[in-house]
């Protein structure tokens, strides 16, 4: 009889020592950082000023690729006379204008990218964004938050994803929501 009480209390025992160790297990979720980003602060001038460079540069693209499509036309009707001296002239045209289009691309890139880094480290941006997702964490009881980019995580249910429960607190400290 004692061997049994003993048995029956000891069961209980590991009963709910696993039933309180399950309890402590640690919630982990997962935040688009990039997505924050885009969606919350695009609304801000420095992101205007992003997407203004960005249209410079595929307006400027877009006549470089024009002339190189042009030139390109041009050579081929030469080729059709048989005008190979101006076919040559107008490959090298064609070379100089290519050359010209990946610099000028390398260009703004580099400029697009230096921009786009300054407002991203900012200490008030990333505070910002910091803020809102310790708040979230503390109040849906997250222990542990991971950026999505992660190149560690393998995989990740999409259940514990608090971008958008983040963009919603963000949107809530600005007033727009």
């Amino acid at each position: 009889m004692f061997k049994r009480v003993l048995t029956i209390a000891s069961l209980i025992t590991v009963l709910f020592t696993f039933s309180v160790s399950a309890e402590q297990l640690s919630k982990i979720g997962v935040v688009n950082f990039s997505r924050i980003v885009e969606d919350y602060f695009a609304e801000s001038s420095a992101w205007r000023e992003i997407d203004n460079m960005r249209e410079k540069y595929e307006k400027g693209r877009d006549e470089i690729l024009e002339e190189i499509n042009d030139l390109k036309t041009q050579k081929l009707d030469a080729l059709n006379k048989n005008n190979k001296s101006k076919a040559l002239k107008i490959e090298d045209q064609i070379y100089q204008k290519q050359e010209y289009l990946k610099e000028f691309h390398s260009v703004w890139q580099n400029r697009i990218n230096t921009k786009s880094q300054s407002i991203s480290q900012s200490s008030t941006f990333t505070a910002e964004i910091l803020d809102a997702i310790t708040y979230v964490s503390e109040s849906e009881g997250y222990s542990l938050i991971l950026r999505t980019q992660d190149e560690n995580i393998l995989w990740y249910n999409h259940e514990v994803d608090i971008t958008d429960l983040v963009l919603k607190r963000l949107k809530q400290m600005a007033g727009r929501q």
